[in-house]
């Protein structure tokens, strides 16, 4: 005997009731973990927020008097060069190593294998870890590489890496590109799969060489993986805070200050607590900015998706990599 499409409809309506209190404990998790923070970031940086009334919980309300005071503060204009030289320092040699590692390795064999493993290495340590172990390797005249520089008659004095301006910045972003590159790798690597190998069969016989089918079919097929890498390492790569602090708390001179740690001395060494929240305020902004961006992107480019997957080589063999 067949259900009435009202019986059915209630069937479904009370299933959906009996679920709900399971979705419960996840959004009481999410708002307390999250939301809460969230909320009293954004009111601290609304807010006359110090060392003398931070206890006090009753804030006056400031408006966007904690924003106007950003440019004035010690490292700001520092910080914003800093941080598009640690942009594209970081993400540049992060997307070209993971990629050519990714290509690399997309074959599968015991060496290729246990490559894949070491690849993953840096993603093992803690922050904490990589940033211990690159200031073993930086520090003079202790140092690692202040050893080997001597011993090789590069330097006659001590190099200082860690003191010198542009030498800190250039170590920061070193540890920022082996931190990135398994990223990089997997998030390639699992796009390069995704391709139908009868591609690259069609387009070897068809006798393109290596840079026409990469130009042609791999790079392509790639968009949205290549868009997914650029957007996250964006966002990772402003997020960083612990190793920067770790190695040398933004200086020499501010040479190293970035959003991260400016935002933590304000907050925390110089007790300004809401030209802190309004430096995260900022950083959250700017990264919504760069999701929106990336979902339009995509969105337009899911459309084109069916002829972009469509292999050229079927339909014209013998012109399709001319």
């Amino acid at each position: 005997m067949s259900s009435s499409p009202i019986a059915v409809r209630q069937r479904s309506r009370l299933k959906r009731a009996r679920a709900w209190p399971f979705l419960i404990p996840v959004v009481a998790w999410v708002l307390i973990m999250f939301g809460y923070p969230i909320y009293q970031t954004i009111r601290i940086a609304f807010s006359y927020v110090n060392s003398t009334n931070f206890t006090a919980g009753a804030w006056k309300f400031a408006g966007f008097q904690n924003f106007r005071l950003l440019p004035d503060l010690q490292g700001w204009r520092l910080m914003l060069r800093n941080t598009g030289v640690f942009l594209v320092g970081s993400i540049v040699p992060q997307f070209i190593i993971g990629g050519l590692l990714a290509v690399t390795l997309r074959e599968s064999s015991r060496l290729r294998r246990l490559a894949r493993s070491l690849v993953l290495l840096p993603w093992l340590f803690p922050p904490v870890a990589t940033a211990t172990v690159f200031l073993w390797m930086f520090e003079s005249p202790q140092g690692v590489f202040d050893s080997v520089f001597k011993s090789l008659g590069l330097v006659h004095a001590d190099p200082y890496f860690l003191q010198t301006s542009n030498d800190a910045l250039i170590v920061v972003i070193l540890v920022n590109i082996w931190i990135g590159i398994p990223f990089n790798f997997l998030v390639i690597q699992s796009g390069l799969q995704a391709i139908p190998a009868n591609l690259h069969e069609a387009a070897i016989v068809d006798g393109a060489g290596w840079w026409k089918e990469l130009t042609r079919i791999t790079i392509p097929l790639l968009r949205e993986t290549v868009l997914t890498v650029l957007m996250l390492g964006i966002m990772g790569t402003m997020n960083v805070f612990a190793f920067v602090w770790i190695l040398t708390q933004g200086g020499p001179a501010n040479a190293t200050m970035l959003p991260g740690p400016l935002a933590y001395s304000e907050a925390f060494v110089d007790f300004q607590y809401g030209q802190g929240a309004a430096i995260i305020v900022v950083v959250v902004v700017v990264l919504m900015c760069v999701a929106g961006a990336f979902l339009l992107l995509t969105r337009s480019k899911k459309a084109r998706k069916s002829q972009v997957g469509a292999a050229p080589v079927a339909a014209n063999p013998q012109g399709a990599y001319v």
